[in-house]
């Protein structure tokens, strides 16, 4: 699933830096990939968008659990 999410350089990186206090976190050119808590993932930020695709996740957790967990990154 994608989850879409308006925000700005500043926040992204504010919830990057909170991963990688979880997890890891791999940025390339605008975009990148993480792992953290058994989610796998990509991003990209582009125009003030950040997209991110779950890849993996424990099977207990649902889509919608995770997205209202990365959403609170930028609350």
């Amino acid at each position: 699933s994608m989850i879409k999410i308006e925000t700005t350089a500043e926040k992204v990186n504010e919830a990057l830096g909170k991963i990688r206090e979880v997890g890891t976190v791999s940025v390339r050119d605008n975009g990148g990939s993480f792992s953290a808590k058994g989610v796998e993932g990509r991003f990209s930020y582009k125009d003030g968008v950040l997209s991110i695709a779950i890849d993996d996740k424990p099977w207990l957790a649902s889509d919608s659990m995770i997205e209202s967990e990365i959403r609170k990154f930028f609350n």
